[in-house]
């Protein structure tokens, strides 16, 4: 058998931490650049890290990687809108707008909307200066971030890496631009909805198998197959269904499962066009009367950390039936039509 790709560290954060100094970063100059939605990833990835004790093992620097998916949100827009204020009626007046920049915005407006900062920032903080990426896919992009540290670990290109996923999109000026998109957004304050938008992050240790057994880590489970295809939601539904059949079928194969192994589908659920009928035929044409998950309808739709939190709900389950297969599918999709799947196989033991 090939090398295996195990999940040793979960970490899983809702809302940013109480304090500036839990389980925060311990670059303290970062503090400042850092959005909500980045606070809430660095605390996730701590508790990852923390969780799976790979910190403890002497691995080269250049073995550890780092992978991230996120639809990051911008920074202020009242700093933007204040510094316009200055040329409101048309005519652009330099000296008056170089004033008003430098009274109303940051130096750092543009590193703080930088969706590939805290790449570095986690980077810095856990000694990674292997192989690493930063998925912008909305919602397939915490699912590509784990498949990408997943197919970095089987070509031995890295022995373990962190796979995070955040996004955090509640107030009114980052509501409005998903309605644009037709997206349904009903978010009143931190409340979620169930068509709505969420915030949260979550981070995964992924490891070599052998590597994980030979130190005696805590293995959760593996992911053991992936596959991506892409559709035209403004096509017709049979041909989405068509090719979403055929994606999935594909992500099989590569796990080497039969249909018949399936325990269950976390479906991706995305209320947004005509996704959520094309998923769901394409499942009930492949899979019959197999038992799906939705957890969009319970903690909206967290986008960038969606994957990943909804992956270790699935894997910290505390009831794990010995005599039925641990092999599940997790699907997720974008905006933009992208749907990325994982195969997984929970570890019973």
């Amino acid at each position: 058998m090939g090398k295996r790709v195990a999940i040793t560290g979960l970490g899983v954060s809702l809302k940013p931490a109480p304090s500036e100094n839990e389980k925060a970063f311990k670059n303290r100059k970062i503090k400042k650049l850092l959005s909500r939605g980045e606070k809430i990833f660095c605390r996730s990835a701590v508790d990852a890290v923390l969780d799976s004790g790979i910190l403890e093992t002497d691995t080269a620097n250049e073995k550890r990687g780092i992978f991230l998916g996120t639809t990051k949100e911008s920074s202020s827009r009242t700093e933007l809108l204040n510094v316009l204020k200055s040329i409101y009626d048309g005519e652009i007046r330099h000296k008056e707008f170089a004033e008003a920049v430098a009274e109303n915005m940051s130096p750092l407006f543009v590193i703080k909307s930088l969706p590939n900062a805290c790449l570095h920032y986690a980077a810095e903080e856990f000694g990674i200066r292997g192989s690493n990426s930063l998925f912008i896919t909305n919602g397939a992009a915490g699912s590509q971030a784990i498949a990408a540290a997943y197919h970095t670990i089987l070509r031995g290109d890295c022995i373990w890496c962190l796979a995070g996923g955040f996004d955090s999109h509640l107030d009114d000026e980052e509501a409005y631009n998903f309605k644009q998109y037709g997206f349904k957004v009903d978010t009143i304050g931190e409340e979620k909805s169930s068509e709505g938008l969420g915030e949260g992050a979550g981070t995964f240790i992924l490891e070599d198998y052998d590597h994980a057994v030979s130190r005696m880590a805590k293995i959760y489970g593996e992911i053991i197959g992936h596959g991506e295809t892409f559709l035209d939601l403004d096509q017709e539904e049979t041909e989405n269904i068509r090719v979403l059949k055929k994606g999935i079928c594909k992500s099989l194969a590569s796990a080497h499962e039969d249909v018949t192994n399936v325990a269950f589908i976390h479906a991706d659920g995305l209320t947004y066009k005509n996704y959520n009928v094309i998923e769901e035929a394409a499942i009930k044409d492949i899979f019959h009367d197999i038992p799906q998950i939705n957890s969009k309808n319970q903690i909206g739709n967290l986008l960038g950390a969606a994957p990943m939190v909804e992956i270790a709900e699935d894997l910290s389950g505390k009831e794990i039936d010995q005599n039925r297969s641990q092999v599940f599918m997790k699907l997720s999709a974008g905006f933009g039509g992208e749907v990325s799947i994982i195969v997984l196989r929970r570890n019973g033991l």
